[in-house]
């Protein structure tokens, strides 16, 4: 009776230690499995240095949607015998051509005349019929430069450089969401701060772009020539009177000063002859003074 009894204990310890020791593998196993996903998760959460090289390498998984960009340029040196006619058809040409005025410099010359520096912009497709209206009002066009740049590729590589930067925002817009300690928050808060303003910064430089291409850019430089020279008009007998009046004391003063140098300034050389003549003319009146 006894011997069952401890066979029996026997076979309950060995059957206790046997799930135990089942129990330690599976949990073994399945810590195991939490630090295999745990690292796969931090696996393909980017790094900050990888999402910086993004930034860099403007990656875009999109092609442009615009087609060539061309600027196009041009400075008019011109003359014209009537300044105000010219910029009268300057003005009307300008509505009917949608161009705008820019900047605007006139100033008078030596001559009378003027000078006009006019910087315009015009829709680029009537670029070329709005410069031929320009030229054909003037009177003599001195010279026509013409300039064009192709800023397609440098407008590519900002399209491009963009779609990257939105996509790393939208990604650090994820973390920020997902991140729960203060020096994560702060640190992402930080790095999507720099890319939305590099963002706002590629949105500019397209913006010009744009604008440089849509609108060309004309330069005019206009001299007046041909002037005319007002007739003067005949003077009353007053005004006549006093010209004269004053034209005679002009001429004396005038006169008195030339005296007044010469006296001075050839002193040296005149006081010694004005001493010698009074001399002779005091000699010779005591000459003929005895000889009476």
């Amino acid at each position: 009776m006894k011997k069952a009894a401890s066979t029996f204990f026997l076979f309950l310890l060995l059957l206790f230690l046997f799930t135990a020791c089942q129990s330690d593998r599976e949990g073994s196993e399945s810590r195991e499995n939490e630090d295999t996903a745990l690292e796969q998760e931090q696996a393909t959460q980017p790094s900050e240095s990888e999402l910086q090289a993004d930034m860099e390498n403007g990656k875009a998984e999109e092609g442009s949607s615009i087609g060539a960009l061309m600027v196009y340029e041009a400075v008019l040196t011109l003359e014209t015998d009537d300044f105000d006619r010219y910029q009268t058809y300057m003005n009307k040409s300008m509505k009917q051509y949608d161009a705008y005025m820019v900047e605007t410099s006139i100033q008078k010359t030596d001559s009378g005349g003027r000078e006009g520096h006019i910087t315009l912009r015009v829709p680029q497709p009537s670029f070329t019929p709005f410069l031929d209206d320009l030229e054909a009002a003037a009177g003599d066009v001195k010279s026509r430069n013409i300039s064009s740049r192709d800023v397609t590729r440098q407008y590519v590589d900002l399209e491009a450089r963009l779609i990257a930067k939105e996509e790393i925002e939208a990604r650090l817009l994820g973390f920020l969401e997902e991140a729960g300690a203060t020096e994560d928050l702060v640190r992402i808060s930080q790095d999507l701060e720099r890319v939305q303003g590099d963002i706002e910064s590629l949105k500019g430089e397209m913006n010009f772009l744009e604008n440089q291409s849509e609108y060309s850019t004309i330069t005019l430089m206009i001299k007046e020539t041909n002037l005319s020279v007002p007739e003067r008009t005949s003077l009353h007998t007053g005004d006549r009177i006093k010209q004269a009046f004053f034209s005679s004391l002009n001429g004396l003063a005038s006169i008195s000063s030339w005296v007044a140098v010469g006296l001075i300034g050839y002193s040296p050389f005149v006081v010694p002859l004005l001493v010698v003549g009074v001399w002779l003319i005091l000699r010779y009146r005591r000459h003929s003074g005895k000889s009476e």
